[in-house]
């Protein structure tokens, strides 16, 4: 390690012991209950993708343009195995107790190994990266990504070998295809880093981290020749004129669901509750005692300086305002959130006394908001699928809109259902709220069935609708049959 020594430091030993714990609780807590919700719809979409040919597979994802494709990539060969639900998350798992592993060493690194192992633990026990270690989505990958890519950038300052150069930019490569916003991130993120370091207290890390500033350049430009086989496909995406929803006013009721989501909400629809206060507010010391030790304030500028830089790039272009945009920037929260319980549990006993119990409340608060998003944290659309698997195949089942016609189909027909357009199996059709379609598919005197749920919402049919008897699936986001 590298960090500035400070009092009652963790042993090498025993910080390696400490970090095989934390993984092994991380792994535990992330494989518990994966199979007991099922997908949501993006996971849905993710899957029709990959279990269809590979070039229906690439015609898909540059279509959607959503991400870039390693993620996507690695699942599709995953796919060849034929895995279960659950057995196709097992590499977003591994993705998940990678990163608790690379923050908590960046941590350690630049912070003392006290505060790399809390901070491995804060984010081992985090709620919100328990769900999306769980997600078949790109995000888990992407903080890996992003975490590897700063942990190589802190390494190569630290010795700088061509073997280290070549491990950085090819995490640096693996965050710029995994997703959009990582790839500003890690650019402001890594900037802070070699800026920081270019007036380090040691002069052979200031040397390097200056001469790597006077040859940044070359290595972005490196890493965008590297990007050019995806790059038309992102400008031809953001070329698109697609209606862009209003950017939600800076009120104090968002800022408290973002905070809430980094705290003890799982899904980022929350309002900020008193026990979000215990991280916010271990994080915001962290932040002042990191501005006053040298290799410390990158931690500071990483996480605010990057949720800030977020926030404006979602006012120039709205998308959807869900609070997982801020996680390539939130995860920092639990870096500087280690940094004042580390400083207590260096000091004398009364102040060990008040680390151990600040550790305890985090443990407390954050063990209750795990059980709560396994308990029911997710929707599940297989009862209702299941229940309509009872009916005969001469049953049609209409779809209020696209959404409940592809979550439904993915689990009464299977993932074929996507790849061949809908054209195989049972007959799911969408009336997209539109009445007159149903009197012309739905025979007289016949059985049909009506899924209700998601979005868009169409009233005139939700009115319609109820002057006919009603089944209550309330697991499938709310669904009435």
């Amino acid at each position: 390690m590298t960090a500035i020594p400070g009092p009652s430091e963790l042993s090498e030993r025993t910080w390696r012991l400490g970090l095989g714990a934390v993984l092994i609780a991380a792994a535990a807590i992330r494989l518990h209950a994966l199979d007991r919700f099922s997908y949501g719809l993006d996971e849905i979409l993710q899957t029709y993708w990959t279990n269809g040919t590979w070039p229906f597979f690439w015609s898909s994802i540059r279509f959607d343009a959503g991400h870039p494709p390693l993620d996507y990539v690695i699942a599709r060969l995953w796919q060849d195995v034929n895995p279960s639900d659950a057995v196709r998350k097992i590499p977003v798992v591994a993705y998940g107790i990678a990163t608790v592993g690379a923050l908590g060493a960046l941590t350690a690194r630049r912070a003392g190994r006290t505060a790399g192992l809390i901070a491995a633990a804060l984010l081992a026990f985090a709620p919100f990266h328990v769900r999306y270690s769980q997600e078949l989505r790109p995000y888990s990958l992407e903080l890996l990504m992003l975490c590897l890519s700063l942990l190589c950038l802190d390494r190569y300052l630290d010795r700088p070998r061509a073997g280290r150069l070549v491990l950085l930019f090819l995490a640096s490569i693996g965050t710029i295809y995994t997703a959009y916003i990582p790839q500003i991130i890690l650019g402001f993120a890594g900037l802070a880093l070699l800026i920081e370091d270019s007036f380090d207290p040691d002069p052979n890390r200031k040397l390097t981290a200056r001469r790597a500033l006077r040859w940044s350049p070359l290595f972005i430009l490196a890493l965008w020749i590297a990007y050019l086989p995806w790059w038309p496909v992102q400008l031809e995406a953001a070329s698109r004129r697609l209606p862009l929803p209003r950017a939600a006013p800076l009120a104090w009721s968002r800022v408290g669901r973002i905070l809430a989501f980094f705290a003890t909400s799982s899904d980022g629809s929350d309002p900020f509750l008193l026990r979000d206060a215990v991280i916010i507010v271990l994080a915001i010391t962290g932040a002042i005692l990191a501005i006053r030790r040298p290799r410390r304030r990158f931690f500071v500028v990483w996480t605010f300086g990057g949720l800030a830089v977020i926030e404006i790039l979602w006012r120039i272009h709205p998308h959807w305002d869900v609070a997982r945009i801020f996680l390539p920037a939130g995860i920092g929260l639990c870096a500087l959130a280690s940094l004042p319980i580390a400083a207590l549990l260096r000091g004398r006993t009364p102040q060990r006394l008040a680390g151990a119990m600040c550790l305890a409340v985090v443990a407390l608060v954050d063990s209750r908001a795990i059980l709560g998003y396994f308990q029911n944290g997710r929707a599940d659309w297989r009862p209702l699928a299941r229940f309509l698997k009872t009916r005969p195949d001469s049953e049609w089942v209409f779809t209020e809109n696209p959404y409940a016609q592809l979550c439904l189909a993915f689990y009464l027909v299977g993932p074929d259902w996507g790849f061949a357009h809908g054209r195989i199996g049972r007959r799911i059709p969408d009336v997209e709220g539109d009445l007159t379609r149903l009197p012309y598919s739905w025979a007289p005197s016949t059985t049909a069935w009506l899924v209700v749920a998601g979005s868009p919402e169409y009233p005139a049919l939700r009115r319609w609708a109820r002057q006919f008897p009603s089944r209550d699936f309330r697991s499938a986001e709310g669904t009435l049959l």
